[in-house]
């Protein structure tokens, strides 16, 4: 269907340039017409949605539980602990094996040090403090209360003041127990907050939508970002700030995880986050080995470099690349070029005879890969595809020239060797043929290794396996599990969400995200922390305290909404040139804020059930886009109802426009 323009009267004598297919709009279009012939009310956008009511942070730096959930022993006003309560708390022990005891509930994620404020005691009293992101894993034995993970605080209780514990990362709830026999009077107990509070003064950018559900996915993900953003001060690791993959573990820099959060914390939090980002890269990249090897992790087990897995290496270097597209910090990137390049000639060294990665090395789901994994391979070229679009920007064109026949050689390889044609998906390695990753899978489509005529075969192969909870690491199922026998994990399940949407599959796109992350921003789900967590079982839930319940790699639905939802994607560095697509669902309208170094670029779109879509976009000065609109049907036309916009093409159930800096609206209708 031709692209059709309507204008309104009033610029019926505006010029219109028709040239190859290509039309300038200078006048005013039209609405389209109802069926009394007047023009039909386009659908809206809420003019003010209150977002900042979904910020999750904590008001304070001290802070205070929310509820008292349970007590056992003799505890007298304990409700002066959270919540409105006032007064005092006494606790009162008279024999060792039955503890006076509260447990204090903060109702969201929480980390910092643990304290008390004691203002009479009796005798030699100790209180103890055990904390859990979870209320089925502060489990008791002998009387006592113990973390999911790590040790108890203890405090030896001698005068009125107030005690502090050392750094818990990430807790919801705190048992604090009396052990000694006696009376101890509280006046206050909580945590001293040690993550990045931001509050919603610190947002730049920003997402609301008519779905709650994922509303509250969006802002769990920039939560579970910032419990994982660590101050300066608060490890004796670093001296900058930066992110970890776990609030409560494993509490260190792991570049997998940064792959999910940078992206979450950078839309989120916009230039706030850029030192905490920056801070992990650095920390990263000059720990690099001689032979070019970027370490996997930094601060597990021990300070310095840990050395896992080579695809983490390729991670390494991808997150410094993202960090770029984001910002556009030359200077930044810059100085790390030189690094890149070494750790990119370094992946080369991998490549057996058939020209595919061999590392016989663990991978994110903590067991040995031998052979020609597809996932190894599909990490580097991931890694030459980012590295292809930094020279292009920064770097030189024999560099251009050089990843690009590499990465072309290694498509060629990766299909050529391990694309399984009788089941018509991506084979775990060479000698597991009977094994089908979701990663390699998934990937494959996402950096488009997949042949156009494969990637709807492989959807739906994965799709009629799906559990009720997610997209389980490989199939045949349980084929592959990690040591713990987690079968579904967050990182695999986005990149799955993100090849769907790349495909156009936004249904099930949105079906996976509701399936897997709908449960964890359940309240009621009996394992809430506002945040995301590192691995569910087949029910949805976590299987044991040791599992991170706010943790990075998990933190993808807020990249996934803004990129896809609302539809604003950054195409050259720092958004000098931008992109918004949106993909609908069956949500009626969506808005949203992107941070970029020239100002905020703003989208809001709605429709309706008669097939209008409504959609405006306010760019910042020094950018350029293309602004995509979608068609209900194939023959539904789309207008620009503000000057300045060219219109491009028409692409699928998308008529696609390009446009300067400035506020654009459009509308469509069958």
């Amino acid at each position: 269907m031709p692209h059709k323009v309507v204008l309104a009267p009033r610029a019926s004598a505006a010029r219109r340039i028709l040239a190859a297919g290509l039309v300038l709009i200078t006048g005013v279009a039209a609405a389209p017409a109802g069926a009394s012939g007047a023009p039909a009310a386009l659908p809206s956008w809420p003019a003010s949605p209150n977002w900042q009511s979904l910020v999750p942070a904590p008001t304070a730096d001290n802070v205070r539980a929310g509820a008292v959930t349970r007590t056992s022993g003799t505890v007298t006003n304990a409700a002066a602990l959270a919540g409105p309560g006032s007064g005092s708390t006494v606790l009162t022990t008279t024999s060792a094996g039955t503890p006076a005891t509260v447990i204090l509930d903060f109702g969201k994620e929480v980390g910092g040090t643990p304290f008390v404020t004691v203002s009479a005691s009796s005798g030699s009293a100790t209180l103890r403090v055990a904390t859990s992101e979870a209320l089925p894993y502060l489990t008791a034995s002998g009387g006592l209360y113990n973390n999911d993970n790590g040790s108890p605080i203890t405090f030896a209780v001698n005068g009125a003041r107030t005690y502090t514990g050392a750094l818990r990362g990430g807790f919801r709830f705190a048992a604090i127990q009396l052990t000694t026999t006696g009376s101890v009077t509280l006046t206050a107990a909580g945590v001293n907050f040690k993550a990045y509070r931001a509050t919603a003064d610190k947002y730049q950018g920003y997402f609301v939508s008519s779905d709650d559900q994922l509303n509250r996915m969006w802002y769990a993900g920039a939560y579970t970002a910032q419990m994982d953003m660590v101050p300066t001060g608060v490890s004796s690791c670093f001296t900058v700030p930066v992110i970890f993959d776990g609030a409560k573990r494993d509490r260190a820099i792991w570049s997998g995880d940064l792959m999910v959060t940078d992206p979450v914390a950078q839309l989120s939090l916009g230039s706030n986050s850029a030192a905490y980002v920056k801070g992990a890269i650095n920390t990263i990249v000059n720990l690099q080995a001689s032979n070019g090897r970027l370490t996997s992790a930094v601060g597990f087990r021990g300070c310095g470099a840990f050395d896992y897995a080579m695809t983490y290496s390729a991670y390494s270097a991808i997150i410094a690349i993202q960090y770029y597209r984001y910002t556009g910090d030359t200077t930044f990137i810059n100085g790390l070029r030189a690094k890149l390049e070494a750790a990119t000639a370094y992946h080369a060294t991998k490549l057996d005879s058939g020209g595919l990665v061999v590392t016989n090395d663990n991978d994110y789901w903590q067991t040995s890969q031998s052979g020609e994994v597809t996932e190894y391979s599909l990490a580097y070229y991931e890694l030459l595809q980012n590295m292809i679009w930094l020279e292009g920007k920064v770097g030189t064109t024999a560099k251009v020239t050089e990843y690009t026949t590499k990465a072309n050689a290694l498509k060629t390889a990766i299909n050529a060797r391990l694309f399984n044609t009788s089941a018509g998906v991506y084979q775990h390695t060479n000698s597991r043929t009977n094994v089908y990753p979701l990663d390699a899978n998934m990937n494959a489509i996402r950096l488009g290794v997949a042949p156009p005529d494969k990637v709807q075969g492989i959807l739906t192969y994965f799709k009629s396996h799906w559990q009720a909870h997610g997209s389980q690491i490989s199939q045949p199922a349980p084929s592959m599990a990690d040591p713990g026998g987690h079968t579904i994990e967050p990182l695999n399940n986005t990149w799955e969400v993100m090849a769907r949407f790349a495909s156009g599959n936004t249904a099930d796109a949105l079906d996976l995200m509701r399936r897997l992350w709908g449960v964890q921003v359940d309240p009621a789900s009996g394992y809430y922390t506002g945040t995301f967590w590192e691995f569910v079982g087949s029910n949805g839930l976590p299987s044991r305290g040791f599992d991170s319940l706010a943790h990075a790699w998990g933190a993808g639905p807020t990249q996934l909404l803004t990129e896809n939802v609302l539809g604003a994607t950054t195409a050259g560095a720092g958004y000098s040139t931008w992109q918004v697509k949106p993909q609908a669902g069956t949500l009626t309208w969506a808005q949203g804020q992107v941070p970029t170094t020239h100002g905020s670029l703003t989208v809001k779109w709605a429709r309706d059930s008669a097939g209008q879509f409504h959609l405006q976009v306010t760019a910042p000065a020094g950018t350029s886009g293309q602004i995509w609109v979608p068609l209900a049907t194939t023959s539904a036309t789309s207008t620009a109802m503000t000057p300045g916009a060219t219109f491009v093409q028409r692409s699928g159930l998308y008529d696609v426009y390009a446009v300067g800096a400035g506020t654009f609206e459009f509308s469509s209708a069958s």
